[in-house]
Order: C-alpha cells, then sequence, then structure tokens
C-alpha cells in the first residue's frame, strides 16, 4: 500500500491523482449531505454561438465553423453519456480508469518518463471515456427513475431560442423558457424544413416517432 502511494504521487502520475483525490473529496460531500449530487452537472450547451459580433465583421463561414464544431462537441459528449446520467458519476470512472492505467502504464512502460505520460494522456482519457460508457449505459434508466426533480412538462406550442443549430437529420439543442427558468431540449426540424441557426426562435410542434427529439419550425414574426 505505502508503494503504491509513492508512486501514485510521482510527477509522472500526479495529475490523475490530484483529480481522484477530488473525485474522493467529491463524494466525501455527497455523503456527508454538504453538496447534491446534481451540483455539478453538465447540459449539452458549450455557448456553441460565441460572440463574434463584437464591433467588428466576421465571414458567415467562420460562424458556420463555429457552430459545427459545437454540434459535434454535443453529440461526441451525447455518445458517452453526458447529458444522460449526472456529471460526476461518469468523471468519476473516466478519472478512475484514468488513474489505474496511467500508474500500471508508467510503471511498466514509461520508466518514470514525462514524453512517455505526456504521449499517453489523451489515449488514457479516451479509455477512460470507453470505459465509462460501457459502464453507465445500463444505468441510465435507473437514474432516470431516481431522478425525482425532473417534471414532464408539455413543451409542444412554446416558444423556443436555438442554442446548437438543428436540422432534420442532426439534433440541436433549444432552450425553453418554464415559468421562467430555461429548460434546454434536443431537436430537430421537421424533413420540409430549413436548418435553423444558433440564435433563431422557434416553435415547438411535436415529437419525432421514436420521441427522442422535439420537432420544431421557424417561429414567423408578423
Amino acid at each position: 500500500m505505502q508503494e503504491l502511494i509513492q508512486v501514485a504521487f510521482l510527477p509522472v502520475n500526479l495529475l490523475y491523482t490530484i483529480l481522484l483525490l477530488m473525485v474522493v473529496l467529491y463524494w466525501f460531500s455527497v455523503i456527508l449531505g454538504a453538496i447534491d449530487l446534481s451540483s455539478v452537472d453538465l447540459d449539452l450547451d458549450f455557448d456553441a454561438d460565441v460572440d463574434v459580433d463584437a464591433d467588428i465583421e466576421v465571414d458567415t463561414d467562420v460562424d458556420g465553423d463555429m457552430s459545427a464544431s459545437g454540434g459535434w462537441l454535443a453529440g461526441a459528449l451525447h455518445f458517452f453519456n453526458f447529458g444522460k446520467m449526472p456529471f460526476m458519476v461518469i468523471m468519476t470512472v473516466v478519472i478512475l480508469c484514468g488513474w489505474m492505467l496511467t500508474i500500471l502504464s508508467n510503471y511498466y512502460w514509461g520508466n518514470g518518463s514525462p514524453l512517455f505520460a505526456l504521449a499517453m494522456f489523451i489515449p488514457i482519457l479516451f479509455a477512460g471515456l470507453i470505459v465509462a460508457k460501457i459502464i453507465t449505459t445500463p444505468l441510465i434508466p435507473v437514474f432516470k427513475r431516481l431522478d425525482t426533480t425532473a417534471e414532464d412538462v408539455d413543451y409542444i406550442g412554446m416558444d423556443c431560442k436555438l442554442k446548437l443549430p438543428a436540422s432534420a437529420s442532426k439534433f440541436g439543442q433549444a432552450e425553453v423558457l418554464v415559468d421562467g427558468a430555461p429548460n434546454l431540449i434536443n431537436v430537430k426540424t421537421k424533413s420540409d424544413e430549413s436548418p435553423l441557426s444558433t440564435g433563431e426562435e422557434a416553435v415547438i410542434i411535436g415529437k419525432t416517432d421514436d420521441e427522442r427529439y422535439y420537432l420544431i419550425e421557424k417561429k414567423t414574426i408578423f
């Protein structure tokens, strides 16, 4: 045990060790009731609509690239179950897996090399995300049942504002105000509707056949 602690605090392993200690501190705080499980959570709202209108004129292609990258990032995190599970549950698995892989790889192959540790950081992080997806996917229905704070809201007929661009083939996200509180929902446009960009206002008109996304159309202003 003492040898493991010494190895964990070697410079090549220190980053993941610090992250693991932060996770342990977080869960102790949850157990003691100091913070709530949902106090650190992630909405897939990455402000892809970065303010590019600040006193200068920006080429529209740049805005399109930024929106595309924001949508890609949202899709990637959605694939790894972010937004479906509490953020810290997923990150706990990722960091614990990353810490173990870091310790083992640096011990058996790295020989204390900082360059090896740096080169392995991204692959180890990706491996942790894959393991987290495998472990957390069966738990999604469990956490949905445990989420007593979520109330079914009939969004159909309500106005919304796009936070991530949406089309008929790619989902985006829209913000809906419910009793003054912003709610984020996954949306798509109708098949005959043009894609909607970040910042545009729309009306929620229904759901897709699989009921995973809300259907929206551009709001007509008279």
